[in-house]
């Protein structure tokens, strides 16, 4: 987990506070920075107004992931399901989040559950076989996938991952073949667009900025296909266009933390020291979590000579995540 930034914050009424200060500083509560981010203060304190209230932990927890917060939006899935067990979107959002979260042994509990409540639902058997993949179990997941694409011959979600076995067992070509087929059945498959997008990425073919084209194209509200043409260009070498691809990003959404982020590193590579340092005070105003937005800040004012401001900026990158070794060996050397 990381080590978050705490501060306290009085999560009791005025009048709790009012009268008698000791009283109410006893009653503050500890909490991580992220829970009284701006965006998400609001749900914080509507939950310490109502703590059993089980929507408001789901509400804050699709908005902690978004800030990429994964043990706080964990703790918040899990609490919505303790207190509505029996929300089948709850419990649904919770298993997708630990299969992605790779914590298959919790994500297969949540599996077999959701198996008890409905067992005639093959996505749950699908979701069975991608908790089998979250732990690295494929010769498991391989046999549901194939007796499921027996049994639903064309089915783009079990196609797309069947793909993703075929992927995780190294046979790229394969999982090509399989991700193509996805689109033959269904041509604007979001998911299945990006995972053969992302399959040519891996492999280095430039085919890949074809596919992020035309998923930018259906939603050009998305900035998530242009950031990963952006990071191909910058793979390969190509760092104009990937400049240009992080600015596009960042025109469709401003929040765009590692999109700063990542023009920032070229910018740091190409001397532009305080071009780069604009960019990662911007990430840090978007992102006042960001452990390597403040780590990279630290190595541009390095640059500038100012030893004393780049530790301090390596110190705070640790209290957001104690475990970034590049602070760590930036701190051991000054």
């Amino acid at each position: 987990m990381r080590n978050i930034f705490y501060f306290f914050l009085c999560l009791v009424v005025l009048s709790s506070c009012g009268d008698n200060d000791d009283a109410g500083t006893q009653q503050q509560q500890q909490l991580p920075a992220a829970l009284v981010n701006p965006m998400i203060r609001p749900l914080t304190e509507a939950i310490a107004a109502d703590t059993g209230n089980a929507k408001l932990y789901y509400q804050r927890s699709l908005e902690l992931n978004k800030m990429g917060q994964d043990s706080l939006t964990l703790q918040d899935l899990m609490k919505a399901v303790a207190l509505a067990p029996d929300n089948i979107v709850y419990r649904e959002s919770l298993t997708f989040f630990l299969i992605d979260k790779k914590k298959a042994a919790q994500a297969m509990e949540q599996v077999k559950i959701l198996q008890q409540k409905n067992p005639k639902n093959a996505t749950y058997t699908l979701l069975e076989a991608e908790a089998h993949m979250a732990g690295n179990e494929l010769a498991k997941a391989e046999i549901i996938l194939n007796d499921l694409m027996a049994r639903m011959p064309g089915e783009p979600d079990v196609l797309l991952d069947a793909s993703r076995l075929k992927a995780a067992q190294k046979d790229t070509a394969q999982a090509i073949d399989y991700a193509k087929k996805v689109l033959e059945v269904t041509p604007n498959f979001f998911d299945g667009l990006y995972q053969l997008a992302d399959l040519y990425s891996a492999t280095g073919n430039a085919e890949a900025l074809k596919w992020y084209d035309k998923i930018y194209r259906l939603d050009t509200l998305n900035p998530n296909p242009l950031y990963d043409a952006a990071l191909f260009y910058q793979q390969k070498g190509d760092l104009t266009a990937a400049k240009k691809y992080f600015v596009k990003t960042i025109y469709v959404d401003k929040d765009f933390t590692d999109a700063y982020i990542q023009y920032g590193k070229i910018l740091l590579t190409q001397d532009s020291v305080s071009k780069a340092e604009r960019q990662f005070n911007i990430a840090i105003e978007v992102a006042p979590n960001s452990a390597e937005a403040y780590y990279l800040k630290g190595l541009t004012l390095l640059k500038q000579n100012k030893k004393a401001e780049a530790k301090n900026l390596f110190n705070q990158a640790l209290v957001f995540n104690r475990n970034h070794t590049a602070a760590q060996a930036a701190l051991k050397e000054l």
